[in-house]
């Protein structure tokens, strides 16, 4: 237990009571190699979670980090905030990250993080429409249970945070929540219908919803899609977890051959080595605006979008997924994680599942009869995963294992020994 007196640090998103509770000046991490961390103690972690998703290269990816070393010592700042002798390496990024992407989606604002990048994406879909002559078309859908952020716009967004609905609003409005079980085509089309397709702006989605876990079918999803180009309707991808390489491609939508107007990149997009965000946005949302006679700017950014060290960690962290190999060991690695994980389910935890893809896995904990763990018996199971040695996320219903993309099959295996250690230490002190 830390005392308030002795500790400043106000953690986001849990109550500070519950934080000072569980801490201690031990556990603080002062070191990464590789896949793991050392804490103030001395003791080493397997880092099964990526710090928080977005370590995906590891603590001391060495391109990296000589590309931010040398950036600092030519250009150590600049930005794209307004134009003005923009930093030339924020440019090359920019046109590096286009040119992995397809033809039509190619024009890039860099900001700072994915929930800056998933608020630019939607004021930008409700900008567009007011140059457009259709003011009404304001309305936009997300869905319950997803996870976009925190801010006005995007807390308003996020399905998954009700509570911070409440107890933070008013937040902005005219957002609209539809079910996600289930057929998502379904669910968009018939919240279109009540509102009306010319109120509806935009929809922004997770390919792969980092909170709850569901996965659309990607037959469903590509109608969906393409009903919503039929009406008009912006279409959102935010891949700020499954992008850069986590599901083993620079795009989740893009490898199911699904094409939206926008996608939020971040996380990943500089290892995790500083802040760093990017929005894609197409042709048809940026040509008209490019090219407007109003003279009116999308008025959205910070003093620091296109920080120069970020724009040099995301050129490296391009170069070592596609040059190096990393982007295409992702789909053999996860091969080999899911595999080790389901023996261990099979045996500790027979009623549960692996789902996920990639190399964002989740560890379903359920017993025989199908009933979930409760909260306090997954946040035992997490305990003892740290007791063992190995750092996973606390999920709904159970555990995520999102280890960085440079992982070994050896250390892959490793994660699941360690899960089935902590589970062996949990279930044998349910019994006592």
């Amino acid at each position: 237990m830390v005392e308030l007196s002795e500790y400043s640090a106000w953690h986001g998103t849990r109550p500070m009571k519950t934080a000072l509770e569980n801490l201690d000046s031990g556990s603080f991490l002062v070191e990464g190699r590789g896949v793991r961390v050392r804490d103030q103690a001395g003791r080493w972690y397997l880092d099964g979670r990526s710090s928080l998703w977005n370590l995906t290269l590891g603590h001391d990816h060495p391109k990296v980090i000589s590309a931010i070393r040398e950036q600092l010592d030519s250009l150590p700042f600049g930005t794209l905030l307004s134009y003005g002798r923009p930093p030339a390496v924020s440019i090359q990024f920019a046109n590096a990250l286009a040119a992995r992407l397809p033809a039509g989606l190619r024009h890039i604002r860099l900001g700072n993080t994915g929930s800056q990048m998933t608020e630019s994406a939607v004021l930008l879909s409700r900008f567009f429409r007011q140059e457009a002559g259709e003011p009404r078309r304001t309305a936009v859908i997300s869905f319950d249970g997803s996870y976009h952020g925190t801010g006005p716009c995007a807390t308003a967004l996020s399905g998954h945070l009700q509570k911070a609905h409440e107890w933070c609003g008013p937040l902005m409005d005219d957002v609209h929540q539809v079910p996600a079980e289930g057929s998502w085509h379904k669910a968009v089309q018939e919240q279109v219908a009540a509102l009306g397709p010319d109120r509806v702006t935009a929809v922004i989605f997770e390919p792969l919803m980092g909170s709850v876990g569901t996965i659309p079918d990607p037959g469903d999803l590509a109608r969906m899609v393409d009903y919503c180009r039929g009406q008009g309707i912006h279409v959102i991808a935010d891949e700020v977890t499954t992008g850069y390489g986590r599901i083993g491609h620079l795009s989740r939508v893009l490898q199911l051959g699904i094409h939206p107007d926008m996608i939020v990149f971040s996380k990943g997009i500089t290892a995790g080595y500083v802040p760093g965000a990017a929005l894609a946005v197409c042709d048809e949302i940026f040509d008209p605006l490019a090219s407007a006679a109003s003279g009116r700017a999308f008025i959205h950014g910070s003093t620091t979008d296109g920080h120069p060290l970020a724009a040099a960690a995301g050129l490296a962290v391009l170069e070592v997924l596609y040059e190096d190999g990393v982007m295409d060991s992702v789909a053999h690695k996860s091969e080999v994680l899911r595999a080790a994980l389901e023996r261990v389910q099979r045996e500790f935890v027979p009623g549960g599942e692996i789902a996920g893809t990639g190399l964002m896995l989740k560890f379903a904990l359920r017993d025989e009869q199908g009933q979930t763990w409760s909260r306090e018996e997954v946040n035992a199971l997490h305990a003892a995963c740290e007791e063992a040695g190995l750092l996973v996320s606390i999920a709904i219903e159970g555990l995520w294992v999102l280890p960085p993309l440079v992982i070994s099959v050896q250390e892959c295996e490793e994660i699941a020994e360690l899960m089935a250690t902590a589970l062996k230490a949990t279930l044998a002190d349910e019994l006592h």
